[in-house]
């Protein structure tokens, strides 16, 4: 896995060694494009993650749940930079620069900029702008209060003959308001807060191998620093770093992955405290026969100080996957046993839910997995796979409300915020059905997901999730529609209470009137559902944004 995870500042580079190649000559680079977005399965969010290995025995089923909501996805958690060889082809000229604007129901305003620099050998600079607001979001008392998301995300790369380097700094200013008080005694306006974001990363990736077999290969690495302040004397201090080594060992490469976070967190009614995380990796990869195997371990702990109850948790993790094609694209079976942990930040917490700016406590979480299935295509490109898992989790994340009826008084504001529990101890039970049609300019996709709990209460789980996916593409027009069916959703025990099913059906179309001028409609919740996103936070109905682009 050659995966640059951002971890803190204060771990020195991993050295390692390897042998260069004579001369100045630039092999690879990376050519910025500015596009419109076009409906496809790959640039969705899947529905669940293969196997952790590759998949090198049949087709991987890219099935979508949901149409992007963003015009632009702005992550400060960059994947490895993609080398491209250029070799001696004559390329087009290509758009470096891009302005989309939009209006939508509930006052809902869109706004981006892309500028960014033409082709070039050795260095790529770009900046990108977002402005998304609206005065809606949910149907409740608070309605009319507003929310806005501004970001501006610049990055430098420059590419040598073995090395991609990239550079970003992030600047974020949103605000956000504390919607879902059910109290009707309260005014219909509730104070929110501006939550800032503030951080930048250095990341490098080496994108030559080695002329010769070396004992290690350093292959990649980064560190990045994150300061967010969530408002209400709310804020944390975030730093990472990341390396990856190539170990031999005989036949087989061994991949190393070494991590470490420190955190400074401080809570408007706390004085706050630290943690230091670490993360050590080891994996070995190969294939015997029709046999492709997978081997490791994942140990994660972290050293909380300054709480009320200073604490040390870890957790070691097996990695195994096996998977064997039995008949030739028709059917591969696979299964393992594999296990996954999270450091909870205040950062990462709030990208779920931006309604959280009281105290925060920040755990270890993790879940291991065993699970089998099975995989292939039928007839022509219809691709399947089946597969049950039972999956244990410690620590796992809830948002709940502190109280049902009224707000919380937080220094005299009354606020209708969500906080952060955890569920200790959860056995979820899970099968799994998908199917997946991908023709030239039709794709279709469908999945049903049933899953079974036991152990400590776990708010908002899902008993049933069933949707679909629907894509087509002709000369200019682009159209899908994607489609999710939600019951069996849990609220706990103490309030007695189950979230309603809902249906939530979303459209995306998009027309390239030239080679410049392009226009694009968005639509969500077509059935006008009324349901609640958590307990008290209700969905708007109906939603639409037409946005206008225009790329030079």
């Amino acid at each position: 896995m050659k995966k640059i995870a951002l971890v803190g500042l204060f771990l020195l580079p991993v050295l390692a060694w390897s042998q260069e190649e004579p001369g100045d000559e630039v092999k690879s680079v990376e050519i910025r494009v500015v596009e419109d977005y076009k409906a496809q399965v790959r640039s969705a969010h899947k529905i669940s993650e293969q196997p952790s290995f590759a998949d090198t025995t049949s087709e991987k089923l890219a099935v979508t749940v949901r149409i992007q909501p963003k015009g632009m996805v702005i992550d400060f958690d960059p994947d490895p930079i993609p080398s491209i060889q250029l070799g001696r082809v004559k390329l087009p000229k290509l758009p470096t620069q891009k302005v989309s604007l939009g209006a939508g129901n509930y006052t809902g305003t869109f706004a981006s900029f892309v500028l960014s620099s033409p082709r070039s050998k050795k260095n790529v600079w770009g900046i990108k702008a977002l402005h998304d607001g609206t005065l809606g979001g949910v149907n409740s008392p608070f309605y009319t209060q507003p929310t806005y998301e501004n970001t501006v995300l610049a990055d430098f790369q420059r590419a040598t003959k073995n090395w991609n380097f990239k550079t970003q700094v992030l600047l974020g200013a949103n605000y956000h308001s504390f919607f879902g008080a059910l109290d009707t005694n309260q005014l219909d306006t509730v104070s929110g807060a501006w939550q800032q974001t503030y951080g930048v990363n250095q990341q490098w990736l080496r994108t030559s191998n080695p002329t010769s077999k070396v004992l290690a290969t350093y292959r990649s690495g980064g560190l990045s620093y994150l300061y967010t302040h969530a408002g209400f004397a709310t804020s944390e201090h975030l730093a990472r770093t990341a390396h990856t080594l190539e170990l031999a060992a005989g036949d087989q490469d061994i991949i190393l992955d070494l991590g470490y976070q420190f955190s400074q967190y401080n809570g408007w009614s706390a004085m706050g405290g630290q943690y230091h995380n670490f993360t050590v990796a080891p994996i070995t990869r190969g294939k015997n026969g029709i046999l492709t195997y997978e081997f490791g371990l994942d140990f994660t702990g972290t050293q909380t100080v300054g709480l009320a109850l200073d604490r040390f948790e870890f957790y070691v993790f097996p990695k195994v996957n096996l998977q064997a094609e039995i008949l030739r694209r028709t059917l591969a079976i696979y299964g393992g046993w594999d296990g996954t942990s999270k450091q909870q930040t205040l950062q990462g917490l709030l990208k779920e839910v931006p309604q959280i700016s009281l105290d925060q406590e920040l755990r270890l979480s993790g879940q291991n997995r065993g699970y089998v299935g099975m995989q292939g295509a039928l007839i022509g490109k219809v691709q399947y796979r089946l597969e049950g898992a039972m999956t244990f989790m410690n620590d796992a994340v809830q948002f709940m409300r502190d109280t049902l009826l009224a707000p919380v008084d937080v220094n005299g504001s009354f606020l209708p915020a969500l906080s952060v529990g955890y569920a200790q101890q959860v056995l979820k039970t899970s099968f799994r059905g998908e199917l997946n049609v991908p023709l030239k300019q039709f794709t279709a996709s469908t999945y049903a997901q049933f899953n079974a709990y036991s152990g400590d209460d776990y708010f908002g789980r899902e008993g049933a999730v069933i949707g679909g996916l629907l894509s087509y593409e002709i000369n200019d027009l682009r159209v899908s529609a994607a489609a999710k069916h939600v019951s069996g959703r849990y609220a706990g025990a103490a309030t007695e209470l189950s979230l309603e099913a809902y249906t939530d059906v979303n459209l995306q179309l998009g027309y390239e009137i030239n080679e410049n001028l392009s226009i694009s409609l968005r639509a969500y919740n077509l059935l006008n559902q009324d349901y609640q996103t958590y307990l008290g936070y209700r969905v708007r109905g109906t939603r639409g944004l037409f946005v206008l682009n225009y790329q030079f």
